[in-house]
């Protein structure tokens, strides 16, 4: 996985093998700190025809990691209603979870 950054937005690009998923993000404000634009789920499979099944198994790595690499006192939330996984920063004096 790769994160760019471009001013207050950039990409986060997911690989596996020869393929990849570009996923757009941009700085936020309030306790939202970023957001990922994942888009819609019914959209998926016809996008990236060779992670058809994989959807949630690689937001969740993408999420995991973007917390990880860039944000280690945020959690993230998927949000697919909205089509985002929100990077949201924690209560003070809460625990990251292991």
């Amino acid at each position: 996985m790769e994160i760019r950054e471009s001013g207050r937005s950039g990409s986060v690009i997911y690989f596996e093998g020869a393929e990849n998923i570009t996923f757009h993000w941009e700085f936020c404000g309030g306790e939202t700190v970023a957001s990922i634009w994942i888009g819609e789920s019914g959209e998926w499979n016809a996008r990236h025809p060779w992670a058809a099944g994989w959807r949630q198994e690689i937001l969740e790595h993408i999420a995991e990691e973007v917390v990880r690499l860039k944000a280690p006192t945020c959690s993230a939330l998927i949000e697919e209603r909205s089509g985002f996984i929100a990077i949201k920063q924690r209560p003070a004096g809460s625990e990251q979870r292991q």
